[in-house]
């Protein structure tokens, strides 16, 4: 089947889009000037329902608190095995409890849905309200030309809230829990370590003691049996006094390096996480935005301007009234002439002279057009 080709002036018969959308715009115009006080009236109240859910609108202010965790000169980065390489889980799930979250909850009164919907609903809005970034990460690093450097990271905490002041306070509040969890793990930690070190160093106490009896004992039988003349048992004991001596020697440098070197339980303090501190270095508080009126007027001025224009071209879109000649043609009727207006052409009209104007309902209008 062969198409029909087109002729070669189809497209410059098109009429241009840009002349179709003034001619629209002039009718719609014309139909506003017949009706202008609906216009008006639906254009103010848009701009009034609009400009007070603008105005009106909760805005969220961000408050930051930014910590610092590093450890100390007794840390050993080969024998470190607190995971701060997934510190962000590390201080979302160990240094912030829930209870001591729910504590803080409930002195400052947030969420208070919580009372119908329960604790988990708070705790939940709470933690949707912080962000926790870690960045400056250096536990997750290591070369050998710095294994001596101290390793630190930093852990910003913000919180998001609708008022800047309460934001601020929050934010400080996560922070302080964060640091009085580290301290408290730190104390809980420290005083295990300290009754371990003191076990050891009784049972290295005990350990010295019996040696030193065990001795006193094996001496007292070497002299009775060099005394009894008997070379082969004053041997056998010789060996046996000689050996507990050298336990007793190392039992008693292990004592004393217990007591007395912090080299000896250096790699136990930080594998403990003893030798980390954590502080506040940099705080971030929102300013409290200021009710500008220039800023209102400015922001009246825009949306009282597309509401007068989208509610005239509302309006007149759906005005099924004649006003013109091209409302005529657009019935299908023919044009055969129109009478313009001029000056005074109102004196002596039913109008003019009180007489009311008889209205079509709105259905028939439509019917006449069908």
């Amino acid at each position: 089947m062969k198409r029909t080709p087109l002729g070669d002036g189809w497209y410059d018969a098109e009429t241009p889009l840009r002349v179709v959308a003034i001619a629209e715009l002039q009718r719609i115009a014309r139909r506003t000037v017949v009706r202008p006080i609906p216009v008006l009236l639906l254009a103010a109240v848009l701009t009034a329902g609009v400009t007070y859910k603008f105005w009106t609108k909760k805005r969220v202010y961000p408050a930051s608190v930014v910590l610092a965790i590093s450890e100390g000169k007794l840390s050993n980065e080969k024998q470190r095995p607190i995971p701060y390489d997934e510190l962000q889980g590390y201080v979302s799930s160990v240094l912030l409890p829930d209870k001591k979250l729910l504590e803080m909850i409930e002195r400052r009164d947030l969420h208070r849905l919580r009372r119908k919907l329960g604790p988990e609903y708070a705790l939940t809005e709470l933690r949707q309200q912080l962000e926790i970034e870690i960045w400056k990460n250096s536990f997750v690093y290591y070369h050998e030309y710095d294994a001596n450097a101290q390793k630190s990271a930093r852990i910003g905490i913000t919180i998001y809230d609708e008022d800047p002041d309460d934001a601020y306070e929050i934010a400080h509040d996560i922070a302080s829990i964060i640091i009085e969890t580290h301290d408290e793990n730190q104390r809980k930690i420290s005083q295990a370590l300290a009754q371990e070190v003191a076990m050891m160093k009784e049972t290295m106490l005990k350990r010295v003691a019996d040696l030193s009896t065990a001795i006193a004992v094996k001496q007292a039988a070497y002299i009775e049996a060099q005394r009894d003349h008997k070379p082969q048992l004053a041997a056998a004991l010789g060996v046996d006094l000689n050996a507990l001596v050298e336990d007793e020697k190392r039992a008693e440098a292990t004592l004393a390096q217990i007591a007395a070197s912090p080299d000896a339980v250096a790699d136990r303090v930080t594998a403990a996480g003893l030798d980390t501190t954590i502080r506040v270095v940099d705080e971030r508080r929102p300013p409290r935005p200021e009710q500008s009126g220039f800023v209102l007027a400015m922001v009246i001025a825009v949306i009282g301007t597309g509401s007068l224009l989208g509610s005239a071209m509302v309006l007149g879109a759906f005005d099924s009234r004649v006003h013109d000649a091209d409302d005529v043609a657009r019935l299908g009727l023919p044009v055969l002439g129109h009478v313009p207006g001029f000056q005074g052409d109102h004196v002596g009209s039913l109008e003019a002279r009180g007489a009311a104007r008889a209205r079509v309902p709105s259905f028939l209008r439509w019917r006449s057009q069908r």
